[in-house]
């Protein structure tokens, strides 16, 4: 049986991978970070934002576009939003984001939810050990039109909720990428997720 949740053992793994989850953000635009319904948990999508401030910009691109970009001096760009990426920078890219969608969900639980402390009697706000299932990620991959690998890309987003909340509870989810030839603020990733939470838990302000 897989190893019950705790923020300690949450804070552990992340340590081990020598990752931090970044203060959570806020909306770009005109919506909501989450939307619950019932025991379901729907993020929008979130940005490949580093602990810094800074996103992961850039254009996935194969082997051979980058490499005939750099020869050509007609193509070399400044500008870091069109830069072409590898798919381990991609990777990585996704991997910010799968921190800040975690980032998210840690900060609307706390704020939002509270569940029973069967010792106490009392009511306690939620965390990431609530969470019972990551049930499904989204990606979108800013691409090159000849870059074939969006699925590598994404499995930086899985790999790192995998590895955080447990195999059982962020890996074995379902999921969808798909490329695109822009993204919003240049950005080179976009993942969205929903998860289950403890049907248990109540909204603070229902």
């Amino acid at each position: 049986m897989a190893q019950a949740n705790t923020m300690e053992l949450i804070q552990s793994r992340l340590s081990d991978l020598n990752l931090h989850l970044p203060p959570p953000g806020a909306p770009k635009a005109n919506y909501q970070l989450i939307h619950s319904d019932g025991d379901l948990l729907y993020l929008s999508g979130h940005l490949p934002m580093k602990s810094d401030g800074s996103l992961v910009t850039g254009c996935l691109a194969p082997e051979d576009a980058i490499a005939g970009s750099s020869a050509s001096s007609n193509t070399v760009t400044t500008d870091p939003t069109h830069q072409l990426l590898t798919t381990q920078q991609g990777y990585e890219g996704a991997q910010h984001c799968a921190l800040n969608l975690l980032s998210s969900l840690q900060s609307y639980l706390a704020t939002n939810m509270t569940r029973l402390n069967s010792d106490t009697g009392t009511r306690e706000p939620c965390d990431l050990t609530d969470i019972v299932k990551i049930v499904k990620l989204f990606g979108i991959v800013r691409s090159h039109p000849q870059f074939i690998e969006q699925h590598l890309v994404m499995n930086g987003a899985s790999d790192v909720l995998g590895a955080v909340l447990g195999k059982e509870v962020g890996g074995c989810h379902a999921r969808s990428a798909i490329g695109t030839n822009t993204l919003p603020l240049g950005i080179c990733v976009e993942v969205e997720l929903i998860a289950k939470i403890d049907s248990s838990v109540s909204k603070q302000n229902p």
